[in-house]
């Protein structure tokens, strides 16, 4: 089969590509860089599985990657592609929006006329919903709150206009917090083992009072792979788990897996603009339809995740924990 991975150089999709080259498939990755540093990804995965690669930005280079897209004929497209951050969105709405919203668009009018094109899978957020105490069922009502989650509620709308008035093959998955190894430093998880093998203070934006649901990489491979397998169209998804957790308790719970004091290295910081409270995603349309249910639990996931941190101390400790931000 052949499939498409947009944002590829994404955590979600670097795993995914990966995933699909391993289950034998045809895999077009595109990205606006290259592939990950090998010690950024488990050695034997970089040097056994060699797919295509195409370093596009699709701010800049919007009809190379449709060319691109054209010549593969993919069967499913799975789209992680777009500015992925909440915070810095409020420095400049317009990117966000030119990238999740005017570029997306454009390549949104070709995948529709793609002869082969079975499922486009789009990687979505429950930030579309803002802060909810109540589960969040996937019709709900959007209600963003930073200009991130209103480029997305805007590309979802638009996406299922495409299918109501075209046919166009869509499922919409939104997903509760990614993590898991291979994943961005800069990210809360990584970034607080990193501070704590290296005693450094963390952060802790809001005093971390807002709650997430966290799910491991394995778990959006199992999902993706369900929903390739149902062959279901127009079709929106939730994926989260059950265990909710504060941000203040999470980043307690890895010190104490690190065995290191919580309350003499974590440093209370400012919330960010907008920040949502929480999300309450309701997964009963996985469940039903995909038989999804999440296999790895948090305290599973984040000892995987801080073994894969503690082998690679050494490279890690030199690279930048920090955000950088990227056209």
């Amino acid at each position: 089969m052949k499939i498409v991975i947009l944002g590829s150089g994404s955590f979600a999709g670097h795993i995914a590509y990966y995933h699909f080259l391993k289950k034998g498939h045809n895999v077009l990755g595109i990205n606006r860089s290259s592939k990950k540093n090998k010690n950024l990804w488990p050695t034997a995965i970089v040097n056994t599985f060699n797919g295509f690669w195409l370093i596009a930005n699709i701010v800049d280079d919007v009809q190379v990657i449709i060319e691109e897209v054209n010549n593969f004929c993919p069967e499913i497209i799975i789209d992680f592609m777009g500015q992925g951050m909440v915070a810095p969105s409020w420095e400049n709405p317009s990117l966000w929006y030119d990238t999740n919203v005017v570029k997306k668009t454009q390549l949104l009018e070709s995948f529709a006329k793609l002869p082969k094109l079975k499922q486009y899978i789009r990687a979505s957020t429950p930030e579309v919903y803002g802060s909810s105490l109540e589960y969040i069922q996937p019709d709900a009502s959007f209600n963003p709150s930073t200009p991130y989650a209103v480029s997305h509620a805007a590309i979802d709308f638009h996406i299922r206009n495409l299918g109501r008035q075209y046919s166009f093959p869509f499922v919409l998955a939104r997903y509760s917090n990614f993590y898991g190894p291979g994943q961005q430093l800069y990210r809360v998880i990584p970034k607080a083992i990193l501070c704590c093998i290296n005693k450094k203070s963390f952060i802790l934006d809001g005093a971390g009072k807002s709650f997430r649901s966290f799910i491991y990489a394995d778990d959006i491979l199992q999902s993706l792979d369900l929903i390739i397998e149902s062959e279901v169209v127009q079709v929106e998804f939730g994926f989260s788990t059950s265990e909710e957790i504060s941000i203040y308790d999470l980043v307690e719970l890895i010190y104490n897996i690190a065995d290191v004091d919580f309350n003499s290295s974590v440093v209370i910081g400012p919330e960010r603009l907008g920040k949502d409270k929480t999300y309450r995603l309701d997964c009963t349309t996985s469940i039903k339809i995909l038989n999804w249910k999440p296999q790895v639990s948090l305290s599973n996931g984040l000892n995987m995740t801080y073994s894969w941190i503690a082998s690679n101390r050494e490279s890690f400790s030199s690279l930048s924990w920090d955000y950088i931000h990227q056209n």
